[in-house]
């Protein structure tokens, strides 16, 4: 009888784990990838040259003027020499280029940069005052010093609620999007 109790219960927390899901989203250039999530959270990217670490949005307030920019931070494999790295946003009909580094340094086995800031408006950044779900992806390409190059997609998913709480970080004044 005790065996069945905690089969009962071993089986109530797995169905209550996330599950994997596979999805298509759609890209620059009229594709679509697949990316795998568990929950809300896309896996990150890897490939045998290097694995994405982070990919997300941060905040910056100066003299009451609110900014965000793209942080992303990636770890190349032992073998992986960095010429270059670019990241683009592709998640529109063109990509835009995000960062382009020509000198990748690596500190502490990792590769780390963050965007230009961008004024947090409406009017530059339309997606985070939209109180719709929003999946922006990227592209991150590593060339090697021998020209090698190499590619991953990675993802990344902001729920209407997450978005409401990124805006009351950045100030009183951005907590409640303009009316559509």
């Amino acid at each position: 009888m005790r065996h069945a109790i905690w089969l009962v219960i071993l089986l109530g927390l797995i169905g209550c784990a996330p599950q994997e899901i596979t999805e298509q989203i759609p890209i620059a250039g009229r594709r679509s990838v697949t990316f795998r999530r568990i929950g809300n959270e896309f896996v990150k990217a890897e490939n045998d040259r290097f694995a994405v670490v982070e990919a997300g949005l941060t905040t910056y307030r100066t003299e009451g003027k609110n900014f965000v920019r793209w942080q992303f931070t990636i770890r190349p494999r032992p073998d992986t020499e960095l010429a270059m790295v670019e990241v683009e946003d592709v998640t529109a009909r063109r990509p835009a280029l995000i960062i382009k580094d020509e000198h990748p340094q690596i500190e502490e086995l990792q590769w780390s940069q963050q965007s230009p800031l961008i004024r947090a408006t409406p009017a530059l950044v339309p997606w985070l005052f939209s109180p719709n779900e929003t999946t922006r992806v990227f592209r991150i390409t590593v060339t090697e010093p021998d020209g090698k190059r190499s590619a991953v997609y990675q993802a990344t998913r902001y729920s209407a609620e997450a978005k409401k709480k990124f805006r009351v970080l950045m100030g009183p004044e951005l907590q409640n999007p303009p009316a559509s």
